[in-house]
């Protein structure tokens, strides 16, 4: 890792073939709490003219003790952070808002990206109030819950064949809406530091936010990885935090979980490789089916450097946590949210639990997938009743 220096108060940082944003030292009132959404942390974001900033109310979202979990895993401190409580029920929302107002900022006509479902939605809540066209392309089996959200924000909407399954389909639309946004001047919003490092600035607002809430660091931090944008974005949140001596001066080991039908990244750690591994996708998780993930490579320098490891778990295994969330904690999230307990869960089978304040990142809502939600409940009966049933007793 290397820093460029630069004339302007932004500059970049390299870590492997990204250009990471880097900033100055933040005077000490640098946190504005009457700014609306995100935007209290203003001065270490991409500089907007106040005018441009886009809000939808999104960040400050929950951290959750567990209540359940904590007990029987034998941790000293669990939490979950609730990313299902953004405006549009994800973590994409703190992407979407900076990404937008960049946009403005930028004098955009419109935007341009890919989606596995959260991102699509987000980004086109957001372009619908900045009051841009969304031209947006999809895998062949997006949840069907995601779409229609993103429909219903008026994005326009193109599924393409594969995409989600097949690497090399993958690569071939990243290259197509790359060439359209230089093509036509449009903003880029494909949810990876490697496509869009302004608008990725917004997720290490949720490691600004934990250090916050608990008043420090915790441990370790586990957090569902697809793309990996989410896990190198929180990541560089803390590592800020620790170079700033924003807080007590440490910060966590970040464990990225993926499901085993996509787990390019694990694979290549496990081997000591820098680069995520080939493969096709098989998983069902809805979110992590990503096996050309654009920030994998920058995943795994963090991971070479020492700052977090990753590990792969079945989908009956994160299905079970989400079932396990909602039942237990009363969180209800949606698979892929589930994906960092199901990791926590695993690896305190195997005794290799790192830490006694330990968050897990629930990065979504549970209505973003109807069919999970029908396969939760399947098995859940619902007499009917008439008046005179009323007094009989309970069961």
């Amino acid at each position: 890792m290397n820093d460029m220096i630069g004339s302007d108060k932004v500059a970049s940082r390299s870590f492997g073939s990204l250009q990471l944003l880097q900033y100055e030292q933040p005077d000490a009132s640098w946190m504005d709490d009457k700014a609306a959404g995100i935007w209290k942390y203003a001065a270490l974001l991409p500089p907007v003219a106040s005018g441009n900033r886009l809000s939808l109310g999104e960040g400050r979202t929950p951290l959750i003790r567990s209540v359940s979990l904590e007990k029987r895993l034998g941790i000293g401190e669990l939490y979950f952070k609730y990313e299902g409580g953004n405006p549009t029920g994800s973590y994409k929302d703190r992407i979407a808002t900076i990404g937008l107002s960049w946009a403005l900022e930028q004098r955009r006509t419109a935007c341009v990206g890919t989606t596995s479902g959260n991102a699509g939605a987000a980004v086109a809540a957001y372009a619908a109030r900045a009051g841009l066209p969304y031209h947006l392309y999809v895998l062949e089996h997006m949840a069907e819950a995601k779409l229609t959200q993103v429909l219903a924000y008026g994005a326009n909407v193109r599924r393409v064949a594969e995409f989600g399954t097949s690497p090399e389909v993958g690569d071939r639309v990243f290259r197509h809406v790359l060439n359209a946004a230089v093509t036509h001047d449009w903003e880029l919003m494909v949810t990876a530091f490697r496509f869009n490092t302004h608008a990725m600035e917004g997720v290490k607002t949720i490691a600004y936010e934990i250090a916050e809430q608990l008043g420090g660091c915790p441990d370790t931090v586990y957090a569902p990885a697809g793309g990996a944008g989410l896990y190198v974005g929180i990541w560089k949140g803390f590592d800020e935090w620790q170079r700033f001596s924003l807080g007590d001066g440490r910060k966590p080991h970040m464990v990225a979980v993926q499901p085993e039908g996509c787990s390019n990244i694990v694979r290549a750690y496990e081997q000591g490789a820098l680069q995520p591994l080939p493969g096709a996708s098989t998983s069902l998780i809805s979110g992590l089916q990503v096996p050309n993930p654009p920030d994998g490579e920058a995943a795994l320098a963090i991971m070479d450097a020492g700052d977090g490891s990753a590990l792969a778990v079945s989908d009956d295994e994160i299905w079970q946590a989400q079932r396990l969330l909602a039942r237990e904690e009363g969180i209800f999230c949606e698979p892929a949210g589930a994906a960092a307990v199901a990791g926590l869960i695993r690896t305190c089978q195997q005794r290799q639990q790192m830490g006694e304040r330990i968050v897990c990142l629930i990065s979504g809502v549970g209505f973003k997938d109807f069919a999970s939600i029908t396969a939760m409940t399947q098995d859940e009966t619902v007499p009917l009743l008439t008046v005179s049933d009323l007094n009989a007793p309970y069961e």
